[in-house]
C-alpha cells in the first residue's frame, strides 16, 4: 500500500511539473506570435484583467519563467520543494482567478489542492522555511 501511495504522488508530481512546463511552452509560443489573448476566458472581469495583465508586458513573461523552473523543479524530487514555493504564488493567483472571477470553482480548486497536497507530502523539507537558526 504504502509504495502504490508513494508511486501514485511522485506520478502526481510529475504530472503537475509537467503541466506547468507545458503552459510555459504555449505562453512563450503565444508571446513569439504577438497574441494579444494568451487564454479565452469565459467571463467579462476574468478577460478584464487577463488582458490588464497582459498589457503589462512584464506579467506574462514573468509567469512563463516562473512556470518553467517551478515546473522543471517538480520533475525531481529533490528540488520538487524548491517547485512548490516558486508555484506557490501564481497556483493561489489561478485558484482565486477561477473560483472569483471564471465561476470555475472545481479547476482552481483541484490545482490549490494538488500544491497543498504536494506542499504535504514535502512537508519535512518545506519545515525548513520556518525555523531558521543563525
Amino acid at each position: 500500500m504504502a509504495r502504490a501511495l508513494e508511486f501514485a504522488l511522485t506520478a502526481f508530481r510529475i504530472a503537475f511539473g509537467l503541466f506547468f512546463i507545458a503552459v510555459d511552452a504555449w505562453v512563450a509560443i503565444a508571446l513569439s506570435r504577438g497574441d494579444a489573448e494568451i487564454f479565452p476566458q469565459p467571463t467579462p472581469a476574468a478577460a478584464a484583467l487577463s488582458q490588464a495583465l497582459a498589457d503589462t508586458g512584464f506579467v506574462n513573461p514573468l509567469m512563463a519563467a516562473t512556470f518553467l523552473a517551478g515546473g522543471l523543479c517538480l520533475l525531481f524530487k529533490r528540488t520538487a520543494p524548491l517547485g512548490i514555493v516558486l508555484l506557490a504564488p501564481s497556483v493561489a493567483i489561478i485558484a482565486l482567478f477561477h473560483i472569483v472571477l471564471t465561476g470555475n470553482w472545481a479547476w482552481g480548486t483541484f490545482w490549490a489542492a494538488g500544491l497543498i497536497l504536494l506542499a504535504w507530502r514535502f512537508r519535512r523539507a518545506l519545515s525548513q522555511l520556518w525555523s531558521y537558526e543563525t
